[in-house]
């Protein structure tokens, strides 16, 4: 196993090799999603780094290391879910049974998703040039929160949430250096879907996230988050979707974590002085983060 592995070579490791091992023991179940090259970001040291810290801990590269770790997190999983079931079956009344269904799909939903396919996509939005939120129903009203996480580092994030003129206007200056991202509860998700189709006319990266199989745009978004299913009929739950979202907005708060910072103080100093308030500095609001995360 990957831990006995590491700690028998830990005392003799490099200092880059031990802040790869100390990240790996302490957080298996974060490094189990990563790719070589943001666990490489992580913990401040080259991607070559990682590879040859797998090769020295015994493996022949990281690939090989970080599939033993997924392995453990997924019988970890599996493990869990025993008194999962079991609350659910105990449980009284709609709502308790509600909730740990939603948690029983939640956790099917990220055993599901490729921790390296989530990289790729958030590096897509990270490079983008423009990026395009499109919903249907509630779906639109997670886009226009999602804009609002989203414009804390990225001003150039676009709603479309007025109607198909409004949105063809919107998407009259789309080209292969923008994002649209289409979120989707059901098969009635037509005008997000047209724009995603839209987006890979003009060679555009397409995101799409859905609750369920029959939403159209799971067959156009070049990547695809789906998420599992916990109620039948056309009331999906929002907790899987809301997760996606929020976990592709925070990557991307943290692929670039300093502009974030000075984002924040920004925002800080600006509310500040539009409230009367006491002006607050960087070192304070970086404190204030590093409490929080």
């Amino acid at each position: 196993m990957f831990r006995e592995r590491i700690t028998r070579q830990y005392p003799s490791l490099s200092p880059s090799f031990k802040r790869i091992a100390d990240f790996i023991l302490a957080s298996h179940q974060r490094a189990a999603f990563m790719s070589a090259s943001r666990l490489a970001k992580h913990v401040e040291v080259d991607v070559a780094t990682v590879t040859r810290f797998a090769q020295q801990v015994g493996y022949e590269g990281y690939i090989e290391l970080i599939r033993e770790i997924q392995e453990t997190v997924l019988e970890e999983m599996r493990e869990s879910r025993e008194p999962l079931l079991e609350r659910l079956q105990s449980s009284e009344g709609v709502f308790a049974q509600t909730m740990w269904r939603d948690w029983a799909s939640l956790e099917t939903t990220i055993q599901a998703l490729s921790g390296e396919y989530g990289e790729k996509a958030v590096a897509a939005l990270a490079s983008a040039r423009r990026i395009y939120l499109i919903g249907e129903g509630v779906g639109g009203t997670l886009a226009a929160a999602v804009q609002q996480y989203f414009k804390m580092i990225r001003p150039d994030v676009i709603l479309l949430d007025r109607g198909p003129f409004e949105t063809a206007m919107d998407l009259k200056e789309l080209g292969a250096e923008d994002v649209v991202l289409g979120i989707g509860f059901t098969s009635y998700a037509h005008l997000a879907t047209q724009a995603v189709q839209l987006g890979n006319k003009v060679g555009a990266t397409t995101i799409g996230i859905i609750a369920q199989a029959d939403c159209p745009i799971g067959a156009h978004a070049q990547f695809l988050f789906s998420c599992a299913p916990s109620e039948p009929g056309y009331l999906p739950s929002m907790t899987g979707m809301a997760s996606i979202l929020f976990a592709l907005v925070y990557s991307l708060y943290m692929f670039d974590h300093e502009e974030y910072n000075r984002e924040l103080v920004a925002f800080q100093e600006a509310y500040s002085d539009l409230t009367n308030g006491t002006q607050r500095g960087e070192e304070e609001v970086v404190q204030d983060l590093l409490k929080l995360f």
